[in-house]
């Protein structure tokens, strides 16, 4: 779903549509936070991505899948078929992990050892909730 970030740039790939992700958002942090919620409170989650020039918003939720806006010169809306919020968001851990050092850095290189420690710690503890909220009680 979301490739390793790369100066500021990520590559998102669902089903057959692709866009590249700006750092503008700062996407592991609103999209683990839009997962929370929706996991949560059983409600539908919507995911903002920036491409810088044109931008799309995913809603993802547990009946319906999920639906990908994009804006450009005009506006297309496309389904990705069988990939429901509870998909959605075990992909998107699964991805912060694998590349979570990119991802505590993503929205800025220039990160001094304070600012570096405290994001690490947010990213961390915002992926050991929506994992908690993923795992079924025993």
């Amino acid at each position: 779903m979301l490739a390793k970030p790369s100066a500021g740039w990520c590559r998102l790939t669902l089903g057959d549509f692709t866009a590249s992700a700006s750092y503008l958002t700062d996407i592991p942090f609103e999209w683990l936070r839009a997962c929370i919620n929706g996991l949560k409170y059983h409600i539908p989650a919507a995911f903002y991505l920036d491409e810088e020039g044109s931008e799309c918003l995913i809603v993802s939720d547990f009946e319906m899948g999920t639906y990908i806006i994009r804006r450009h010169d005009s506006t297309t809306l496309k389904r990705v078929d069988k990939l429901y919020l509870w998909d959605f968001s075990e992909q998107l851990l699964a991805d912060i992990r694998e590349n979570f050092e990119g991802w505590v850095c993503w929205s800025t290189s220039a990160l001094n050892n304070e600012q570096y420690a405290r994001r690490k710690a947010e990213l961390t503890a915002l992926l050991d909730e929506a994992e908690r909220l993923l795992t079924p009680a025993q």
